[in-house]
């Protein structure tokens, strides 16, 4: 722990460091950034809240990134999504657009962790239009376009388009019939 000397003491000092390429109208006035964003590219529109680790991911246009949030590098995301608080993307994950990721979401890559060895981590492609339940958790797997995850699933196995899926494991529950799956 740093212990700021007598001259020091009073004056904000920033522990987080910003992404000069990266325009935040949530900065305090100070102009210190609450964000730890590192080589990203971020779209028009999207906003990042506080609070929130990224490095060397992508986040399309008119996206939404919640406070507390981690995502990692090579994480690609689409435009008009919306990442809520408290949620873990690690790398070789995709969601595409128009997706909703609920508060505590957690993706894991590693299925014998820990594996140090990324050649063998596995990804995980999340299609357009795709809900995931808050605290959710997504191993690799491929959730098709309109799915619906419930909160707390536990998501082992590949979910077909258009499929609801709950519990732990996540088992089908069946199709949406609103029209924004199949």
């Amino acid at each position: 722990m740093v212990v700021p000397n007598s001259s020091e003491r009073g004056k904000k000092m920033p522990i987080f460091k910003k992404d000069k390429r990266q325009k935040n109208e949530f900065d305090s006035e100070s102009g210190d950034s609450l964000q730890l964003i590192n080589d990203c590219v971020i779209g028009e529109g999207t906003r990042v809240w506080n609070f929130v680790n990224m490095y060397g991911c992508s986040i399309g246009c008119d996206s939404m990134v919640g406070c507390f949030c981690e995502i990692q590098k090579g994480v690609k995301i689409g435009d008009r999504t919306r990442i809520q608080s408290h949620t873990f993307i690690c790398e070789l994950v995709e969601i595409g657009s128009d997706c909703f990721v609920g508060h505590g979401v957690m993706f894991i890559n590693d299925v014998y962790p820990p594996q140090p060895d990324p050649s063998k981590w596995k990804g995980t492609v999340i299609e357009d239009g795709v809900s995931i339940g808050s605290n959710a958790t997504i191993l690799p797997v491929r959730i098709g376009k309109g799915a619906i995850i419930g909160a707390g699933a536990v998501v082992t196995k590949d979910v077909p388009e258009g499929a609801v899926v709950a519990g732990n494991p996540a088992g089908f529950l069946r199709y949406r019939t609103d029209g924004n799956g199949e």
